[in-house]
């Protein structure tokens, strides 16, 4: 059974696969569901020479600027392999989440058609406008950095060099993929609340309209639709968690040794380096924009935890004391339930959840790190570590 959920899922497998978050193996099934496809030696096939290429494009990405080294080579090179070791760990999960929301579609959409509530999700058509809104700002990023930062020889070396320099791809194929199955869930919880907004003022029975037990019925299918929809939630912590929890971590570390040699560069502060205060124009965008991506998914998931609890507010509204004991019962029950689950957040593997006074601590603790290496800025350490930015990124304009 295909759902509009199976239809826009098609370009975030193919992107999840290339960049190695997912097993070549996994297929979507005419069922509607991804199902590994054990016994197809092309894609195993598949699956060794993408390992390989991107074992490949790593080496050459470290060792492009011998003997030149610097912590941000090895950050870029961490961060891109620790998501991927963690989407490959986390595999499981994340078929198993896609699976559930596919077989989720299929239970609830009965009770859509049936109460005519419209499907709040996404079209293709839209989709495809933020695919092609996101390659236009990355390749826009990539033409001001070839200006600014020009490459005397393009080969295939400084091609495969692209995956690592900025703007960075798997930023953006975390981005993209984390979004598109959180918005899914949005608005779930969106159709979850449309159908309890169908029953009748009060939960009071109306003749020739609504029974007590019609009431009961639509109270238990929201109530177990709502449930599954917090059991998705853990899911995808379980999948995206630890992916999320390196992404977040070697993005802060990027924009807090980033920011501070913005803060602290002397090109910013010499005449003499006039020429390269445009050089800086790049860290910037890339800071910002990783930033930005950090945010992208906190809203997304705030959105669904006020979704989540907007629920409460409806079952609280109703004066409960002369209302039928079915209905009471299936009240206190729902209550219970949306109790039980409050404590489970997304959140990055369990280290930190991800909601909007996270935004806070993370420019807290920028702006107290920064503060902290410029008042050291005259320590052995810190020189060292100008001194080898100033040469990395002269070495990467002779290059």
């Amino acid at each position: 059974m295909t759902t509009v959920f199976h239809i826009n899922l098609g370009p975030i497998l193919i992107l999840s696969k290339c960049i190695g978050l997912i097993d070549n193996s996994y297929t979507l099934e005419p069922n509607g569901l991804l199902v590994r496809k054990i016994n197809s030696s092309f894609k195993v096939f598949l699956e060794i020479a993408r390992m390989i290429v991107l074992l490949v494009c790593t080496y050459r990405y470290f060792h492009h600027l011998d003997p030149v080294f610097h912590i941000f080579q090895y950050i870029n090179i961490i961060k891109f392999w620790n998501v991927i070791i963690a989407a490959r760990v986390s595999t499981i999960w994340i078929i198993e989440f896609i699976n559930s929301v596919i077989e989720f579609d299929q239970k609830i959409k009965p009770l859509l058609t049936n109460f005519s509530i419209p499907q709040h999700s996404l079209k293709q058509k839209d989709w495809y406008k933020i695919y092609i809104s996101f390659i236009l700002y990355f390749v826009g990023i990539k033409v001001l950095y070839a200006h600014i930062m020009p490459t005397k020889l393009i080969n295939i070396n400084s091609l495969v060099l692209s995956l690592f320099n900025p703007p960075f791809v798997m930023d953006y194929v975390v981005t993209i993929t984390s979004c598109f199955f959180l918005q899914n869930l949005y608005v779930r919880f969106q159709s979850v609340n449309d159908l309890w907004k169908c029953l009748p003022p009060g939960l009071v029975a109306v003749p020739g309209l609504w029974t007590n037990i019609e009431i009961v019925v639509l109270m238990e299918n929201t109530r177990l639709m709502h449930s599954e929809l917090c059991e998705l939630l853990k899911k995808f912590t379980l999948g995206y968690g630890p992916l999320l929890l390196g992404f977040y971590t070697f993005s802060f570390i990027s924009m807090l040794i980033g920011f501070y040699f913005i803060f602290n560069a002397e090109p910013l502060t010499n005449n003499q380096y006039s020429e390269e205060k445009y050089v800086i124009v790049i860290p910037i965008l890339l800071h910002v924009q990783i930033f930005a991506f950090m945010i992208a998914i906190i809203v997304f998931v705030s959105s669904i935890n006020e979704k989540r609890m907007k629920m409460m507010s409806y079952l609280r509204s109703y004066q409960i004391s002369n209302l039928h004991p079915d209905i009471k019962r299936q009240i206190k029950m729902f209550m219970q339930q949306i109790s039980a689950n409050d404590m489970d957040q997304i959140s990055a593997f369990g280290f930190f959840d991800i909601k909007l006074n996270l935004v806070t601590s993370v420019l807290v603790l920028l702006i107290t790190g920064i503060s902290t290496m410029i008042q050291m800025k005259d320590h052995p350490i810190i020189l060292q570590f100008n001194y080898e930015t100033k040469l990395f990124y002269s070495k990467i304009a002779k290059n």
